[in-house]
C-alpha cells in the first residue's frame, strides 16, 4: 500500500510540475510596427518559464533592396528585454533568421520579408509591460546602424 501512495504521490506531483511548467506559458500576438519604420513588426511575443521568443518581421515595400543583420549574443548592441515594471534586464540568447552583423548583412528585395527570432531567458508570469530593443534602445552617436527599439510592449492580447 505504501509503495502504492508513493507512487500515486510521485505520478501526482509530476503532472503538478508539468502542468506549473506551462502553466505560464503564454503566446502574444502583437503586430506592432515601429514607429520611425511601419516595415519593421513585433509580430509576437511566446513567454515560458524557459524561454522567451521575439518575432519580427522584416518587410520591404519599398522599391528598392534592404539589408538587415542581428548582432551577435556577444555584442552590447545585441537585443534586450526590459521589464519596464521592476527595471530587471535579459539579453538575448540567441537569434536565427537573419545573418549575424559580423558576417555582414541578408538582403530582403522589394515586395519581400525576413522574419528574425530572437530567443531569451525565461521572463516571469507577472512581466506585462516590456522594452524590447537593440542596444539596450539607446542610440550610439557616432555609429550609422539603426537600432530598432519597441519601447512600450503591453503583453495583453492573448492568442
Amino acid at each position: 500500500m505504501y509503495t502504492k501512495v508513493c507512487a500515486a504521490l510521485a505520478i501526482l506531483a509530476a503532472i503538478t510540475l508539468g502542468a506549473a511548467g506551462t502553466a505560464h506559458a503564454q503566446s502574444y500576438r502583437l503586430n506592432q510596427p515601429l514607429p520611425e519604420d511601419r516595415d519593421t513588426i513585433l509580430q509576437e511575443i511566446n513567454v515560458a518559464a524557459d524561454l522567451t521568443t521575439a518575432t519580427i518581421v522584416l518587410r520591404n515595400t519599398s522599391k528598392e533592396t534592404i539589408e538587415a543583420c542581428a548582432h551577435a549574443t556577444t555584442r552590447t548592441e545585441s537585443f534586450s528585454i526590459k521589464d519596464l515594471d521592476t527595471g530587471k534586464v535579459w539579453k538575448q540568447l540567441g537569434t536565427t533568421g537573419l545573418k549575424a552583423c559580423d558576417e555582414g548583412m541578408d538582403t530582403i528585395k522589394p515586395g519581400n520579408r525576413k522574419t528574425l527570432k530572437v530567443q531569451f531567458p525565461g521572463l516571469p508570469a507577472t512581466a506585462r509591460r516590456l522594452q524590447l530593443g537593440e542596444n539596450n534602445c539607446q542610440p550610439k552617436p557616432d555609429d550609422d546602424m539603426d537600432y530598432w527599439c519597441f519601447a512600450e510592449v503591453v503583453l495583453t492580447n492573448k492568442k
